[in-house]
């Protein structure tokens, strides 16, 4: 009886191991990788698991639920009506390529490859769509102007989600500054010059804002180089002087 009941153990743990081994036979997968795309652009999903040179079926499907392509081996690739139709095209690489992408179209996409012997193999590629970041300007709240000082609040404006701002004086890294406002106190400086860069990972576009002492901004710069305006004045100062001289004559 106790010889029955451990045969009876061993062949069930032993069905088990064999059950396991046909489930990793049967699927595997391989670690998946990122895309970005731009809104109304194209992009390429080119998978890196490989491929037999003979193949059941290929299977792609976008957020694991919805089938959007199947390749029967030696036959065109079929394509499904809905989110995607009449922007996806199979590349013979088994790259797919969509166009005219939209905000809709992030999330994720597999690839199923089931071979010969019925063995599937998966590899996910996620893809983000962005809208190209349009050029922004920049707001100035003016806190206190008083004794000299001129206490503001940059406000970088732009219509678009999901972006990253960076800015910068006079052309030099305001480091930590990452938020689309940015508190400014002058006293001293007669001009300066504000830009900060808006971006995410499609594209990026820059504004600018220009100070001038003791409390005046603008978005164009119409502040006169001290060199240029040094050359400009000793031009004059020598035409005068040669116009002197001819009268003098």
């Amino acid at each position: 009886m106790r010889l029955g009941k451990m045969a009876a153990a061993v062949a069930t743990f032993a069905c088990l191991v064999v059950l396991s081994s046909l489930q990793a036979y049967e699927a595997a997968e391989v670690p998946g990788s990122q895309v970005n795309g731009t809104v109304h652009g194209t992009v390429y999903l080119t998978p890196k698991l490989p491929v037999p040179h003979e193949y059941k079926q290929i299977t792609w499907w976008f957020d694991k639920s919805l089938k959007i392509l199947t390749k029967k081996w030696d036959q065109p690739a079929s394509y499904r009506n809905g989110l995607f139709h009449n922007k996806l095209r199979y590349h013979e690489n088994h790259t797919l390529e969509i166009n005219q992408l939209q905000k809709d179209g992030s999330g994720t996409f597999q690839m199923d490859v089931e071979d010969n012997q019925s063995k599937t193999t998966s590899e996910r590629i996620r893809l983000d769509v962005y809208e190209p970041v349009p050029k922004p300007s920049v707001n100035v709240t003016i806190r206190a102007s008083k004794d000299g000082w001129c206490n503001v609040t940059l406000t970088c404006i732009v219509d678009v989600t999901q972006v990253s701002y960076r800015w910068y004086k006079n052309e030099k890294d305001l480091v930590g500054k990452i938020n689309s406002t940015l508190d400014v106190q002058l006293t001293s400086e007669s001009e300066a010059s504000y830009k900060c860069i808006v971006s995410n990972p499609v594209s990026e576009e820059t504004g600018f804002i220009y100070y001038r002492s003791p409390c005046t901004w603008n978005e164009k710069n119409s502040a006169v180089p001290l060199s240029l305006a040094r050359k400009t004045a000793d031009s004059i100062l020598a035409f005068g002087f040669l116009l002197l001289v001819h009268n003098w004559v």
